[in-house]
């Protein structure tokens, strides 16, 4: 059955995780903890999956993770002139377009950005970590490793997430990241948007921890259905006040 199908692959990629990811897992909530306690900030960068959604203002999430993206939008249509852009000028226009979105955004040396990208080889992502990395910005990236190994690189340097970030965190997915075989058919089932909202629960839950025994109670959002309006006002007070 497809649903027995799923379920066992969720299973796996999780237990897979759990067993093999913890090491990194645990760096990369030190890096959040030892940021925030320098009232420096966490940011994610997501390449449309989950954490677009899973990531911010949710109950028991904390208030200082931040959302990093950035979006260039030109008009000018002219029918003659439609030729295809090279690709050495396509990679200097992403550089020069993920510096300027570093500069007018609020990233800082000494933060953290968290990269996720299920294939890890888009250029956009590969540039941004590179450039975080000259800046001071500690990165890490989410991905799976499989898919990457799948995949020929597509930024001019030829690297892939996980060659260009400081701490790297394999979903453990499979390629294609669909994973329920169906009769005649495409897989169905993608497994990147459980995988990368797991992981970044896990980051949370060890980097509050790890602030605890800082001595540090950082700020949490609660459902604003358990009366959580006037919490999340004080909370959101304390955070602009001492910044995690």
């Amino acid at each position: 059955m497809y649903l027995d199908a799923y379920f066992e692959a969720v299973d796996q990629v999780l237990s897979a995780i759990r067993t093999t990811q913890r090491p990194a897992i645990e760096r990369a909530a030190e890096a959040v903890a030892a940021s925030l306690a320098n009232r420096g900030g966490w940011f994610v960068m997501d390449t449309g999956h989950m954490l677009r959604h899973e990531a911010f203002v949710r109950a028991g999430g904390l208030l200082a993770l931040a959302p990093f993206s950035y979006e260039l939008k030109v008009e000018s249509p002219l029918e003659h002139r439609t030729e295809a852009v090279p690709p050495e000028r396509e990679a200097e226009l992403e550089q020069r377009l993920v510096m300027l979105a570093l500069d007018r955004s609020t990233l800082r040396a000494g933060d953290v950005l968290l990269i996720n990208s299920n294939s890890g080889r888009t250029p956009n992502v590969i540039e941004t970590a590179l450039q975080c990395k000259e800046r001071g910005i500690v990165t890490i990236g989410l991905s799976s490793l499989a898919q990457m190994r799948g995949c020929a690189a597509a930024h001019p340097s030829g690297k892939k997430l996980f060659d260009a970030v400081d701490i790297a965190i394999d979903t453990c997915g499979v390629y294609g990241d669909a994973a329920v075989e169906t009769q005649g058919n495409e897989k169905i089932c993608a497994l990147s948007g459980i995988a990368s909202a797991y992981v970044l629960w896990a980051i949370q839950a060890e980097a509050v921890e790890r602030l605890q025994a800082r001595g540090i109670q950082p700020t949490i959002y609660r459902s604003v259905h358990v009366g959580g309006h006037a919490f999340i006002e004080e909370q959101r007070k304390r955070f602009k006040e001492q910044g995690f």
